[in-house]
């Protein structure tokens, strides 16, 4: 196990990880998240305040809020099951039948605490912070009679230490908190090393630093190290053990070869919202100067027009004076407005909320619909493997470590009385179900088009045509009837028409 000075130089080192990356995660965070902190930032926040004062462009901001709700409704779904448990042992099919019931029942328990929880207010914040870079929780269980808490970590308080093998083995996030709030947090369970404040004296904030690092001392078995650091003194160092036994989850939307820390999707985003809000305050200044705009006129001893023209007012002239003259500016409003409708384009089709789209007038065919949403489903399988990976298996193996420490989780038992391991298994790909509704509707546009052959006199075998169709496009949804049905469906209907049975003796 690692000292507290080995701890603390590696939590430096990742401190001037992030560094490196602040610089543009910083002006990330003020065209999508405005009213965030940023890395590099003065305590006050009269910074933030002249910059919001000077923005006249939000569109990456709104497609930031989208993003979130989309990503929330991908991965995590508020009425919906995230994964299925399977068991982890090599059982027979008949066992396997044997414990479904159990199965799903762990499957309800931790389900109906993640809706207990806070989880969706504070995913909204996480999965905003994802389009950043990372996103990150802290999940506590805040006892048997109270829900459990996931808090949001902010970037700028984040610290991740990339294994050399890419994982995350160390997490950590950074606060300065008072004695009396370091009570509120941990005095419940940690009375001892975190007291109430007793009020003597001024109630300084002091820096804390707490997380987990990765354990590997014993090969195969998941332990973490969790300490807590106050002004660079262990405060605590406990060992978990177990899948989700850390309680600080962090999830990278991409990964850097060299960093712990990546882009996502708001960083593409972030020229083409720069330039927008360029245009926006170009095209305010110069409809200013087109609407009021600046102009000469001749002295001739009477008129004094120093102070402006007001509408409507009447201004007396000497005979024979100049009148005035505007200087109108020569912009074009409809060329920036056309470029500014292709930057907002371009900053959704990068935060994955483009739409299918037809230009002109004829709205968009649902051949093309499906085309064009199963594509944009599919690009998004880039951060899916990652996100079930780094978010959704972590906080599910969070809470059934949880509720098994509580002693409430039901264990999966055998007749026998064995004892079967189960885990969470990863949710079917909706960009691959997409996909395959897509082709369903091919493979029965072509029976239509077989169909049409038959009716002009083409000698085709629609039935034996049809199952080589299926068979070669490898559609799963289609359900041919059966030559038994077909005969019985025709008997039904000659006998409904007062006909007799059919003949079927050359069949």
């Amino acid at each position: 196990m690692a000292t507290a000075k080995q701890i603390l130089a590696r939590v430096a080192a990742a401190r001037q990880d992030k560094a490196r990356h602040a610089t543009w995660i910083d002006e990330t965070l003020r065209l999508a998240l405005p009213t965030y902190r940023r890395c590099n930032e003065r305590s006050d926040t009269s910074l933030r305040i002249e910059e919001q004062d000077d923005q006249f462009d939000n569109e990456l901001e709104i497609v930031a809020e989208d993003f979130a709700s989309d990503m929330i409704s991908t991965f995590t779904p508020r009425h919906e099951r995230w994964v299925m448990f399977e068991p982890a042992d090599d059982l027979s099919e008949g066992q396997k039948r044997e414990i479904a019931p159990q199965l799903a029942a762990i499957g309800d328990a931790v389900f109906a605490e993640i809706e207990r929880s806070n989880y969706w207010d504070a995913a909204q914040e996480c999965f905003a912070y994802w389009g950043v870079s990372a996103m990150a929780v802290a999940l506590s269980d805040m006892g048997p009679l109270n829900p459990l808490h996931f808090q949001p970590i902010e970037i700028p308080d984040l610290l991740m230490e990339r294994g050399p093998d890419g994982s995350v083995t160390g997490k950590w996030r950074e606060m300065k908190l008072t004695q009396a709030e370091q009570n509120m947090l941990w005095g419940a369970s940690m009375g001892k090393e975190f007291p109430a404040f007793s009020g003597v004296g001024k109630d300084k904030k002091q820096r804390i630093v707490e997380g987990c690092d990765r354990d590997w001392s014993t090969p195969g078995v998941e332990r973490w190290s969790y300490r807590i650091f106050v002004d660079d003194k262990e405060r605590v160092n406990l060992t978990y053990e177990g899948a989700g036994s850390c309680p600080i989850i962090t999830c990278r939307f991409r990964q850097q070869a060299d960093s712990a820390w990546g882009p996502g999707p708001f960083k593409k985003a972030t020229p083409r919202a720069r330039v927008l809000d360029e245009l926006a305050y170009l095209n305010l200044k110069g409809l200013g100067r087109t609407i009021d705009p600046a102009f000469s006129y001749e002295e001739d001893g009477l008129a004094n027009f120093d102070g402006g023209m007001e509408p409507g007012k009447g201004f007396a002239r000497a005979p024979g004076s100049k009148s005035p003259e505007a200087f109108l500016p020569d912009v074009r409003f409809d060329a920036s407005f056309f470029a500014a409708d292709e930057m907002r384009k371009g900053i959704k089709r990068a935060c994955y909320q483009d739409r299918p789209e037809q230009p002109g007038d004829t709205p968009p065919t649902l051949g093309q619909w499906m085309d064009e949403k199963a594509w944009n489903t599919r690009r998004k399988e880039l951060p899916r493997d990652r996100c079930v990976r780094e978010w959704v298996l972590p906080i599910i193996e969070r809470v059934a470590w949880i509720l098994a420490k509580r002693g409430v989780l039901p264990e999966v038992k055998l007749k026998g009385g064995r004892v079967v391991n189960c885990r969470p298994i990863s949710p079917l790909s909706k960009a691959k179900d997409l996909e395959d509704m897509n082709l369903t509707g091919q493979v029965l546009s072509m029976a239509a088009s077989i169909g049409g052959a038959m009716q002009v006199g083409v000698p085709v075998d629609a039935k034996a045509t049809m199952e080589n169709l299926i068979a070669t496009a490898k559609e799963r949804h289609i359900v041919m009837k059966s030559d038994e049905q077909i005969m019985a469906e025709q008997a039904a209907q000659m006998m409904a028409q007062g006909g007799g049975m059919p003949d079927v003796g050359g069949a």
